[in-house]
């Protein structure tokens, strides 16, 4: 490794509330809903019930509206972070569904309307923290994330997650009461190449480098994380953010249950492998054998 001993360099070894409006109806995790007057025209839109599913941050969640009529014509205005609302296809009268990117943590809210601006429903919604589960070989450890300091951690963290890429990764790195670091290798150890570009570093958001805390590797460059990343055994405030000329490293989550997990990786047995470069790799492998978004 070409960084300091000890830090997490190396990768070898606010909410915000924008609108939006899509016409003609539609998200199923129930949630609070008001409804206006349908009135008694029956060729009218009308809606019953509305619903959110898969309400995650960094992933697509689904608003579903439930009512008659609905193809007549109706206009959906969206309150919170969700990004490209879409309408799926082959809604019918009765129910027409939305797809939308949830960008935010936070009250989200979906109003319908018709198209002449008579008031048909809202849905109210709470879409929490994002939380990722960690099987390893050694235990498990849970994982909330902090999407309002470092969104784009959070978001290029999740999208691996998602993705599958960490299953079968190794931890390459442990130093004794300072850090784990994972994924970049799998058994051999093989290096396991990123798939996502680099993102800009976050490492100036208020979080520190204290024992518990998840942050971002990357190389001697500040933009430069990728796939990597480490959870810090004790507290380390030399890899936190000074000024430019002393970045850090992005912290963006924390270990909220299974440290005793962490601890147990820390306490392994390392050797140096001569062939990867590795100074601090585990004498026996120690895997993540799933990584899952579980909020």
């Amino acid at each position: 490794m070409n960084a300091h001993a000890g830090t997490p360099g190396n990768q070898r070894g606010g909410r915000y509330r924008p609108r939006h409006l899509l016409h003609v109806g539609a998200m199923a995790m129930l949630a609070t809903l008001t409804t206006g007057c349908g009135g008694g025209n029956y060729s009218e839109p009308a809606v019953t019930t509305m619903a959110a599913s898969n309400a995650r941050f960094s992933r697509a969640a689904t608003l579903s509206i439930n009512g008659r009529n609905l193809r007549a014509g109706i206009v959906v205005d969206m309150e919170g972070g969700c990004e490209n609302l879409t309408l799926v296809a082959n809604g019918t009268d009765d129910l027409q569904q939305y797809t939308c990117d949830v960008l935010a943590v936070g009250e989200f809210k979906a109003n319908v309307h018709t198209t002449d601006g008579r008031f048909l429903g809202r849905l109210t919604f709470q879409v929490p923290q994002p939380e990722v589960s960690m099987t390893t070989s050694l235990g498990n450890f849970v994982l909330e994330l902090d999407p309002v300091a470092a969104p784009a951690t959070v978001r290029n963290f999740l999208g691996y997650v998602n993705a599958g890429f960490y299953r079968n990764v190794i931890f390459h790195r442990v130093i004794a009461d300072t850090l784990v670091q994972s994924g970049g290798y799998t058994s051999g150890p093989v290096v396991k190449p990123p798939t996502a570009p680099p993102i800009k570093l976050e490492s100036n958001n208020g979080l520190k480098n204290v024992r518990g805390s998840i942050g971002a590797a990357r190389t001697s460059e500040p933009d430069s994380a990728r796939a990597q990343w480490y959870v810090n055994v004790g507290d380390n405030p030399g890899f936190d953010y000074v000024d430019a000329d002393q970045p850090g490293y992005a912290v963006f989550g924390r270990v909220t249950s299974g440290i005793e997990t962490i601890d147990a990786i820390s306490a392994v047995e390392t050797r140096t492998d001569p062939v990867s470069g590795l100074d601090d790799l585990p004498v026996s492998d120690i895997l993540v054998l799933t990584a899952t978004q579980t909020r």
